[in-house]
């Protein structure tokens, strides 16, 4: 449990950025004790600048030449009283340690570098300047320097270190100064109210990536059977960019879903229609077969009368196969990806007449009149013209079917509502469609009772055909019928720009 905590981006963000503030603090109290040492070392240096100075010159510390212990002993035995913070030590003009005021045990080093000591001497160096300490092997420290000289020239040099032991620590630092143990407090208290910001910004921040893993998370567990809403959250026109992001994954998803949903209903449907099919194909193949076979055996026994009518029925089923067959791969065509338009101005009324006349030997023997309503040939549409023509060859022959002896077909064309559309309509009088099977007629695999009075010359998926052409149209194509009084299909095209 800890673990996954610790794995999830916000914990590593806020682990980094505690990482962070540590090492910032850790980088600032050391600059901090560098800078307080160094703004130290400098005021000290410059308070002391000319100490050496002073006692070289109140002090008496070469007779004839030679150091004078006594001499020596009393000048340490008063520079001690300025305080224990001093050591001092008297170099040879080679800068060995001649004498000095410490306990011999803690004596390190006894050759000083003389360098600095001559760079502090003539001045003109920015302070503070550092020395060798003789106490450590490696160590530095502020200090005052003064030659000593007498009537033949250098006889050697008064070197004080100023700040002895007492500042060799950050703890006995902190100890000797208020100032800084207040500082240092300050300074951890701004980092943690800085940390405590920053992790609550983050938080806020990252608020909505977590929302959308989230999200993520339970898209992928529920998949796609349920319709997870996961729309709602999240706004695609604004500036921030997870909540385009989380917008984009939100329609992806939708249009995964909706993707996945269609393919499920296709699926569905092609079950069904092969079932439908299947068996729509089985009769005619079964009749095509059995009368075939039966004229096989019989023929030469039969009149020719009776082996016309063999072969005329056979024909009449192979017909009904074909078309069939024929429909499902126009139905398939137009149900993918590749199906596409020619669109150009056609002239609607003229290819609606031309059909009817293409239909008229049909609908004469049945005695139907068809009219076009109105017959002007300046009523234009933008269509794919082949397609059109088979909606219209679909919608008669399907009024023909189920229209009795009298009675009327008609294709009107009226100006739509909008504007920039026409409306056409074709209407009959015929048998009409229970309200029950109103909202299946499109449907490939769908057969209305009343509409499978005469199925040998057609395929039975003229409607969804048309329907299918229609959508390609960017339109819609509908129906209103009443049992017994007639069908009336409409849909409306755009007017050529």
């Amino acid at each position: 449990m800890m673990f996954s905590l610790l794995s999830s981006f916000y914990s590593k963000l806020v682990l980094a950025v505690v990482a962070c503030f540590i090492l910032a603090g850790i980088l600032l109290l050391g600059l901090a004790h560098q800078s307080s040492q160094q703004y130290q070392n400098e005021i000290e240096q410059k308070l002391h600048l000319k100490l050496a100075e002073y006692l070289v010159n109140d002090q008496q510390l070469f007779q004839d030449g030679q150091l004078d212990p006594k001499a020596i002993e009393a000048a340490f035995h008063s520079m001690m009283i300025l305080g224990p913070s001093f050591e001092f030590y008297i170099l040879d003009p080679q800068g060995k340690v001649l004498t000095y005021s410490a306990d011999p045990q803690k004596i390190k080093r006894t050759q000083i570098d003389l360098s600095p000591i001559r760079a502090f001497i003539q001045g003109g160096h920015v302070v503070p300047i550092v020395g060798q300490d003789p106490r450590s092997n490696s160590r530095s420290k502020i200090f005052s320097a003064a030659e000593i000289r007498d009537a033949s020239g250098l006889k050697a040099y008064l070197y004080i270190i100023i700040g002895g032991e007492i500042y060799d620590s950050v703890a006995e630092l902190l100890q000797s100064s208020h100032i800084m143990k207040l500082s240092l407090i300050g300074l951890f208290f701004i980092l943690g109210f800085s940390l405590l910001v920053v992790v609550l910004v983050f938080g806020l921040l990252t608020k909505p990536l977590r929302r959308l893993a989230k999200d993520i998370d339970q898209f992928q567990q529920e998949g796609l059977e349920k319709n997870a809403n996961i729309a709602e959250h999240w706004q695609n026109n604004s500036y921030d960019e997870v909540q385009k992001l989380g917008a984009a994954f939100s329609h992806m998803a939708t249009t995964i879903q909706g993707q996945y949903q269609k393919v499920k209903d296709t699926d569905q449907l092609r079950r069904e229609l092969v079932s439908y099919v299947s068996h729509d194909l089985r009769t005619p193949l079964a009749s095509l077969q059995g009368y075939l076979e039966t004229w096989q055996l019989k023929h030469r026994d039969l009149s020719i009368d009776e082996g016309e009518k063999l072969i005329q029925v056979a024909l009449s089923s192979a017909r009904k196969t074909s078309a069939l067959v024929e429909q499902l791969f126009e139905l398939a065509h137009l149900d993918s990806e590749s199906a596409t338009l020619n669109q150009e101005p056609v002239a609607i009324a003229e290819l609606a007449q031309d059909v009817m006349q293409k239909l008229h030997l049909a609908a004469q023997a049945k005695q139907l009149l068809m009219q076009v309503e109105p017959q002007d040939p300046s009523l234009m549409v933008n269509a794919d013209i082949q397609r059109i023509e088979r909606v219209f060859t679909n919608l008669l022959e399907n009024a023909i079917r189920h229209c009795s002896i009298g009675d009327r077909i008609s294709v009107r064309i009226q100006q739509h509502q909008e504007p920039h559309k026409l409306n056409i309509v074709v209407s009959d009088t015929g048998s009409g469609i229970p309200a029950d099977d109103l909202p299946y007629i499109f449907d490939a695999h769908y057969r209305a009772e009343n509409r499978t009075q005469d199925r040998s010359a057609h395929g039975g998926l003229g409607l969804a055909i048309a329907k299918r052409i229609v959508q390609l149209h960017h339109a819609s194509i509908t129906v209103d019928s009443c049992l017994g009084e007639g069908s009336q299909f409409s849909f409306a095209l755009d007017k050529p720009a």
